[in-house]
């Protein structure tokens, strides 16, 4: 059974903006100015029904009746006079009432002549239940002064550009407000009064420095659910306590998360792979069939740079702060990016946000959200880079990250390198007493997109080998084998059109060959393929060394992995993992349907950022509010059918910072944004669909649609 969601109740207010907002509700300049203004005044305007709605006129309301079930039902308010200059005001308000028979959603778009999508215009929403009346509120953001993106260049990863038209406006020059009734049924009505202009502020240009609040949140736009003050904390709390209480999970599930209602299979205490119905499963620990589904990152956030960019921010605490202040914390050289050999000074809006959120003992206050979190949104597994803590309270199924150090070739351990197995033993040893043979532990993830290249049977990695230096073990190794092959170095320059003065000469060369013949080609593959051998083989042994309960799930392919590398891994791995980051996943992994019989779990796969809550964009400018929620519901769908997947792991639980990761990575793609609130619109979408997994599963065609 779908329960209905009360968690889209989080639309109902958005609170007055307080200091941490871009300006937008200053004092006027007179006292006469102040009475006036904040009084709510109507807007001057023609009312006229879109295609699948039809309105007629109840005195100074308007009934809007949806004409086709799911189809939007529409009422555009035009301004009379062409604009409305609400330069002086902070938002349109509408009075709405629910007369249809089930739940209603209503969105209301503030829009001028040139907008598009969601360019030039601001949204606000509204859930009624029936019978119900309530104000939607249209938060009047100004648009800000545009920074360009040159001054962000240093510090972000993907980012291209910068956009300060998305979620705002030119306030004025609003022409219409767009009032949607959203997926009715047909014949639900809504009463809908007129709009109204309330709210104060002092007109004038934004700039856009500082441009992130003290919750680490976007100051220019306004969204459901954001943060402007510290009692708003508390009752997002209370909302979503209530929706977690009416939400326990879906009702199929065991206590693992397996299909309780589905054919058992042998219970071993431990989860393993099997094959039902011409399908791939994982096996809970009870014997149910089981679908690993789950967020990579279930933790506490991450911290920020804060150095050479203070002027970003508004209303960073004192480092002394009794409470807060713990949140800084010294960097040094990060991975990637401006930082990436700087020392520097880093605040983690997460974890200050968690101590106002919990209090004194907000670790542990997180730690239980989350996996109350988990069950309640359609999640039965944390993934991978996910905290120790989070996992060992044994409630919720999880996996583990393992790396380690050793020697390395290029972005590949040096599998022949005796330092490899000492290396990889010792991190596999530290799980002793905690996550080896867990039940609750499904398995290993060991490494994550190693560089295996994208030529046949892994002759990068033979390259790579010639590379590194004379001492290098695989170099060694390659070296051998050529010789043993060649007999005379003479013999190697023939096939390889190479000049070696000796073996020794070969061994210290680090130059690839300037023509790749055929033969130098086939040497590669065949030491490429030497190398795989080594590395999966060494992995497997020593993870059930100390492990044997629990599966090896393999090492995290990305992009074009050759099949031979795949069909080498699916020798020894109980389980191939793969991020497949594409519209669903069927597109990388259908091609091993009948080429490879193994089960396969896709380790990450993700969405874009959230365009509300960010103004930084790729290649694209703007983009549909609504991508997110249907690329998410249809990536779902083609896992849950797709006959070699088990499993699904999203990337990732929690926002990145909007100021980026050390690395600079900044991608506010998770289910939960950086001051603890879940994105609401995934997490319906989450329900929806996870809470039938087992049945789409079930039921699905032998291939993905």
């Amino acid at each position: 059974m779908i329960r209905r969601p009360i968690f889209a109740l989080l639309f109902f207010a958005v609170s007055p903006a307080s200091a941490n907002a871009a300006p937008r509700d200053d004092a006027p300049r007179t006292p006469g100015a102040k009475t006036a203004l904040r009084t709510a005044t109507p807007l001057p305007a023609v009312p006229t029904a879109g295609t699948d709605a039809g309105i007629v006129q109840e005195g100074i309301n308007w009934r809007l009746t949806a004409k086709a079930a799911y189809r939007p039902a529409t009422v555009l308010f035009a301004a009379t006079r062409g604009v409305w200059d609400l330069s002086r005001r902070a938002a349109i308000t509408i009075v709405v009432k629910n007369t249809g028979a089930k739940r209603a959603t209503i969105q209301a778009r503030a829009e001028t002549a040139e907008s598009k999508g969601i360019q030039d215009t601001c949204r606000g929403y509204l859930v009624l239940e029936p019978g119900q009346s309530g104000t939607v509120r249209v938060p009047l953001m100004r648009r800000p002064e545009d920074p360009t993106y040159k001054p962000f260049e240093p510090f972000f990863m993907y980012h291209k550009n910068i956009n300060v038209r998305d979620n705002t406006l030119l306030t004025d020059k609003v022409s219409r407000v767009l009032v949607t009734f959203e997926h009715p049924d047909s014949g639900a009505s809504l009463q809908i009064g007129p709009p109204h202009a309330e709210g104060i502020r002092k007109p004038g240009p934004v700039t856009f420095f500082p441009f992130i609040d003290s919750y680490g949140q976007y100051r220019h736009t306004d969204w459901p659910g954001k943060i402007h003050n510290d009692p708003e904390m508390k009752s997002r709390q209370a909302q979503e306590d209530a929706d977690l209480k009416a939400h326990p999970g879906p009702d199929d599930w065991d206590k693992w998360g397996g299909w309780k209602s589905g054919p058992k299979q042998k219970a071993t205490g431990f989860f393993y792979a099997t094959k039902w119905n011409n399908r791939w499963w994982l096996v809970d620990p009870d014997g149910a069939l089981f679908f690993s589904y789950g967020p990579t990152g279930v933790g506490f956030g991450e911290g920020t740079p804060i150095s050479d960019r203070e002027k970003w921010f508004a209303g960073l605490p004192e480092p002394a702060d009794g409470k807060l202040g713990a949140s800084y914390s010294p960097g040094h050289h990060a991975r990637y990016m401006y930082y990436e050999k700087r020392d520097y000074t880093q605040f983690d809006f997460s974890v200050a946000n968690a101590r106002r959120k919990y209090g004194a003992n907000w670790e542990s206050a997180t730690i239980d959200r989350m996996h109350r979190r988990m069950r309640n949104w359609g999640f039965n597994t944390i993934a991978n880079w996910s905290s120790e803590a989070v996992s060992l309270r044994r409630k919720t199924p999880y996996t583990v990250a393992i790396h380690y150090g050793g020697p390395w070739l290029d972005r590949i351990p040096d599998a022949f390198d005796p330092g490899f197995e000492v290396a990889l033993k010792e991190r596999m040893e530290q799980e002793r007493g905690k996550s080896a043979n867990d039940p609750w532990c499904l398995g290993y993830f060991v490494d994550n997109e190693l560089w295996w290249g994208y030529e046949e049977k892994a002759g990068m990695v033979a390259q790579a080998a010639l590379k590194a230096p004379a001492a290098a073990a695989s170099k060694t190794k390659f070296c051998e084998l050529l010789q043993k092959k060649y007999a005379t170095i003479e013999r190697l320059n023939a096939a390889w059109e190479t000049k070696y003065a000796t073996w020794d000469a070969l061994r210290d060369a680090k130059d690839l060959p300037a023509t790749a013949t055929p033969s130098y080609k086939d040497d590669c593959g065949t030491f490429g393929l030497q190398f795989a051998e080594q590395y999966f083989r060494t992995v497997r042994r020593i993870v059930k060394s100390v492990a044997p309960n629990n599966l090896y799930l393999g090492v995290r392919f990305h992009g074009h992995i050759d099949t031979s590398v795949v069909q080498t891994a699916a020798r020894h791995c109980d389980v191939i993992s793969y991020n497949v980051y594409e519209s669903e996943p069927g597109g990388r992994l259908n091609r091993y349907i009948g080429v490879v019989d193994a089960p396969f779990l896709v380790g990450e796969f993700g969405l874009d950022s959230d365009n509300w809550q960010t103004p930084f964009r790729g290649d694209e400018l703007t983009v549909d509010p609504d991508a997110r929620s249907k690329a998410l519901e249809t990536y779902l769908r083609g896992a849950f059918r797709q006959p070699l997947v088990v499993g699904a792991h999203f990337f990732q639980f929690r926002d990145q910072p909007l100021s980026g990761r050390t690395d600079g990575e900044a991608v506010l793609r998770g289910m939960v944004d950086v001051a603890d609130t879940p994105h609401f619109d995934l997490v319906e979408v989450n329900r929806r669909v996870a809470y039938e997994l087992y049945p789409l599963r079930a039921g699905a065609t032998a291939l993905a649609k």
